[in-house]
């Protein structure tokens, strides 16, 4: 039987939302939470297991059924490169779940399997892309586009502030860019952690934050933001993988 690349099944009980944690990666970024936290970081118990051990659909809709999510977010890593996605995504639509695909865009996702797509640009100027993730950034440009031109209302975006690198600067290009497009595609900012080892970048102080969403502002309607201490309202269970 298929195996898929979802590694790690999370449940959020307030939300009512599952995250799926798919393994592998076609970016290398060098603040990638993943290089420390293979699982859910919201977990009060990290799984002791370090073997990784996929899912199949029909066990994955198994472990669904028991919990009765209202929404499926995909990540992890980057859910695209498994090639079974549609299939999941479209397993679990057929059991009324909402389907949230987060991905970098750099390969064109399954569009009419998921109800939401949210892309991660990690920079628009493609030498900090490039210097960030590895990969030039002009594919996930051209992508993004792609997708607003098939789904409009499935799109929205999301970056990373990490000051001393993409700065507000970076922000302002990037909010830009979006609204070239289209300037109600919603735009939400996160602020890098700093939990790599041996990375030179920190924390985004308030007043950057403040900054970079008034930035965004001037071309977007739809701005918001996401704070390193932000806090998970309810519990967060771990489903898979059981010990």
């Amino acid at each position: 039987m298929y195996r898929t690349k979802i590694y790690h099944v999370s449940f959020h009980e307030a939300l009512s939302s599952v995250s799926l944690f798919f393994h592998g990666c076609n970016f290398t970024c060098k603040g990638c939470l993943r290089r420390v936290y293979m699982y859910d970081c919201h977990l009060s118990e990290i799984p002791k297991t370090s073997r990784l051990n996929f899912l199949t659909i029909d066990k994955l809709i198994e472990i669904l059924e028991k919990t009765e999510p209202k929404i499926a977010l995909f990540e992890g890593w980057e859910p695209t490169l498994d090639p079974m996605l549609a299939e999941i995504a479209d397993s679990i639509r057929n059991n009324e779940i909402r389907t949230v695909l987060l991905t970098n865009g750099y390969l064109y996702p399954p569009v009419d399997s998921f109800d939401e797509i949210k892309v991660s640009i990690k920079a628009f100027s493609y030498q900090v892309h490039k210097y960030y993730t590895g990969k030039s950034n002009r594919r996930v440009l051209r992508n993004f586009k792609s997708i607003y031109e098939n789904a409009p209302e499935k799109l929205s975006a999301e970056t990373v502030l990490i000051p001393g690198l993409v700065d507000i600067d970076e922000i302002e290009r990037i909010a830009k860019f979006i609204s070239s497009i289209d300037p109600t595609i919603p735009l939400r900012i996160d602020c890098y952690w700093p939990v790599v080892p041996n990375t030179p970048w920190r924390a985004p102080t308030r007043e950057e934050i403040r900054s970079a969403v008034i930035r965004a502002r001037k071309y977007l309607e739809n701005v918001h933001f996401l704070s390193s201490d932000a806090k998970i309202i309810g519990r967060v269970r771990n489903l898979w993988p059981i010990e």
